[in-house]
């Protein structure tokens, strides 16, 4: 299992977190750019030092700034796969893949066999001649990877290892890398800021925002209880937060959302039943979550059972596929966005309709209109 307190400056930035990754296992870091993922396995591979804080791995310390113990990068049983691979273009891959173990002055037999069985990991047998402009970039990531696998490394960092290949070929080398990680079973730290990625791969996930951790999970508990605007846009959802002003029932709460300050909107939400055994109080703060499909547009206000009606401007239109007219009838859609009043909030609202909606309704950025959705369509937990 690693362990990991990591506190630092670099320049005006602060990183602070606390990391645990379970052995055998492959724990995510996701988080937008600037978030502070990279720098977390540079600090863990000790190409950067923390200024305080401390890294173990299985029970051995590889940093500890209390004890000053700072192991270097060299000795430490950590395999790095960068963004890039950095593979040497004048290499075969035998030799790329060889160069750390050269490096450790290794026994030749010792090289070929470790080399041999990397290769056959990553289902590169017999590219052993090849360079790396022989490859695509799917294999040149097989490469990389085959290098860091090739160390026996206790530890595996892997810094957006899907980034530099095409969309097409990201698609098919996802299941590759995840059979590999699988069959290694090695203690693994992935980067990504795909959500689709992380959701993939980690068994664990840390969102990361601006140095910290903003949430922490399961792929499940991602999906299902989003603590931010930003995971709920990474799962599409319409996300608010606030304090509970009252509940009808057991199952049925109303909760003011502040936004950036101002007078707020109040939202009425049916309360998740792990929060309902809980019996959350008044002024107690709690998330709510909407699916953008299950928001209604309307041009005037709406006369409806829906218990949440808001009025509010188009500040962005959408479209995400394409319409085809067969018989008058079209299979795009698109998302809606609405600044609502009095919400003083930067984050919209956003809705999904048909293509034929927003054209009958002649929607365009700047135009007001009314939104609406049932209270049993919103998600309440705490």
């Amino acid at each position: 299992m690693l362990k990991a307190q990591l506190d630092t400056h670099l320049n005006t930035f602060h990183l602070n977190l606390d990391l645990t990754a379970d052995g055998g296992q492959t724990t995510v870091l996701l988080g937008e750019s600037g978030a502070g993922k990279s720098t977390v396995l540079r600090l863990l591979a000790g190409l950067l030092h923390p200024e305080r804080g401390c890294i173990t791995l299985d029970g051995v310390t590889y940093f500890d700034s209390e004890k000053r113990i700072s192991v270097p990068p060299q000795a430490r049983p950590f395999g790095y796969v960068f963004q890039d691979y950095t593979l040497f273009p004048h290499l075969s891959v035998f030799e790329n893949v060889a160069f750390g173990l050269r490096a450790q002055r290794m026994p030749r037999g010792t090289i070929r066999q470790r080399v041999g069985e990397a290769l056959e990991q990553v289902r590169l047998v017999g590219y052993d001649a090849r360079r790396p402009a022989q490859l695509s970039g799917g294999q040149q990531q097989r490469v990389a990877i085959a290098r860091a696998l090739a160390l026996h490394p206790q530890l595996l960092l892997l810094d957006e290892p899907l980034a530099a290949l095409d969309v097409q070929t990201r698609r098919e080398v996802r299941q590759e890398l995840r059979q590999i990680l699988s069959h290694a079973g090695i203690t693994t730290v992935m980067v990504t800021h795909q959500h689709l990625e992380a959701l993939l791969f980690g068994q664990r996930i840390l969102v990361l925002d601006h140095g910290s951790v903003i949430q922490e999970g399961s792929q499940q508990n991602l999906l299902q209880y989003p603590r931010s605007s930003y995971v709920a846009e990474l799962v599409g959802m319409n996300f608010f937060r606030g304090q509970i002003l009252y509940c009808e029932t057991d199952a049925l709460c109303t909760i003011r959302v502040y936004g950036n300050g101002g007078e707020g909107v109040e939202v009425s939400a049916a309360l998740e039943e792990h929060a309902r055994a809980q019996t959350p109080g008044i002024g107690e703060e709690a998330f709510v979550v909407v699916d953008p499909r299950s928001i209604t547009l309307y041009a005037t206000h709406p006369d409806s059972s829906a218990r949440n009606v808001f009025h509010g401007e188009i500040v962005q239109l959408l479209r995400l596929g394409a319409s085809t007219g067969n018989g008058g009838e079209y299979d795009g859609r698109v998302r809606v966005s609405i600044l609502l009043d009095g919400s003083a909030d930067s984050t919209p609202l956003t809705a999904e309709i048909t293509e034929a909606s927003a054209n009958r309704m002649d929607l365009h950025e700047g135009k007001s209109l009314y939104a609406a959705f049932k209270a049993t369509e919103a998600r309440a937990y705490t």
